[in-house]
């Protein structure tokens, strides 16, 4: 998997270079531009997936502000031998503000604050047995379905090789709250099994996001 990212990192840089000869006067977006931008995940192994690892689209209301909206759509099945299958789906919706600074030509350094809600859903069906709201792990239950709401700081910044063209990193911190939802186990012989949902947990941490951003601006 490093070895496709960096591939694909390789080709993002040597686009953009190519793209940097042009004239950088006026590149950054002004007022009323909307960019859009999009971060692929990849997947190894016996697990097959969709990964929308981030969607992201802006509103500059100026120069130096911005809207923003970002979306998470990961969808994974796993399967073993025929012996199980599995599914889950994450998805996050993250709607925040963000402040630019001077930078350079091309360079655009920026911090924001947003809150986000997640939801995750994960099933386990078998021969003789289905779990609805998590994954089987021997004699316990892994993968627990939540509902998560945060709050945070976030810090980054855009490269435009071109006038319509960037790449960008981010980091951020701030409270995530979760809370797991209860777990349905079916057996097939014998009475239906309810695992109540435990309360919820208040978590203060950094979110590293360790790809790339590829964005253009419309």
């Amino acid at each position: 998997m490093l070895k496709k990212f960096l591939s694909a990192a390789a080709l993002c840089f040597t686009i953009g270079f190519a793209a940097s000869a042009q004239d950088a006067g006026g590149i950054k977006p002004g007022a009323g531009a909307v960019t859009g931008e999009v971060q692929l995940s990849l997947t190894d192994g016996n697990t097959v997936g969709l990964g929308l690892n981030q969607l992201r689209g802006r509103y500059f209301l100026a120069p130096n502000t911005a809207l923003r909206a970002s979306f998470i759509l990961d969808v994974q099945n796993q399967t073993a031998d025929d012996d199980f299958s599995r599914t889950s789906t994450l998805f996050v919706l993250a709607p925040g503000i963000e402040k630019h600074f001077a930078g350079t030509d091309r360079l655009s350094p920026y911090v924001g604050a947003e809150i986000s809600f997640a939801k995750f859903f994960a099933s386990e069906e078998a021969d003789n047995y289905e779990i609805e709201g998590g994954w089987s792990n021997g004699n316990s239950v892994t993968n627990r379905n939540y509902f998560g709401f945060g709050l945070g700081a976030v810090a980054g910044a855009d490269y435009y090789f071109a006038q319509h063209v960037y790449l960008g990193v981010e980091f951020g911190f701030g409270l995530q709250y979760q809370a797991e939802g209860d777990v349905e186990i079916n057996p097939e012989n014998g009475s239906n099994t309810t695992l109540e949902g435990e309360s919820g947990s208040l978590r203060l941490r950094p979110n590293v996001n360790t790809g790339l951003r590829l964005g253009f601006v419309f």
